[in-house]
């Protein structure tokens, strides 16, 4: 209802209202069971850094494959090249 006010895409007003859901979710979750902001915060901070250290180890994965694959094929196109 808002959001067509406000002319938002319908996948960005899915997710701003997922977004809004889950900290409705989180907010009421954290009153019953009495857990400070404090608390909270290092819990989103904790899994934030988990998500961008996992993120960084997979980049650097995927180039280091990416570089011993070039590797390779450079020694196997220079053993062509020497046996032609």
């Amino acid at each position: 209802m808002i959001f067509s006010l406000l002319k938002i895409r319908k996948k960005t007003a899915a997710v701003i209202a997922g977004i809004v859901i889950a900290l409705t979710c989180l907010w009421g979750l954290a009153m019953w069971q009495n857990i400070s902001r404090q608390e909270m915060l290092n819990i989103l901070l904790s899994s934030v850094l988990m998500i961008v250290i996992i993120a960084v180890c997979a980049v650097l994965l995927i180039t280091t494959i990416k570089l011993i694959g070039a590797a390779i094929r450079k020694l196997v196109s220079r053993n062509t090249d020497d046996d032609a």
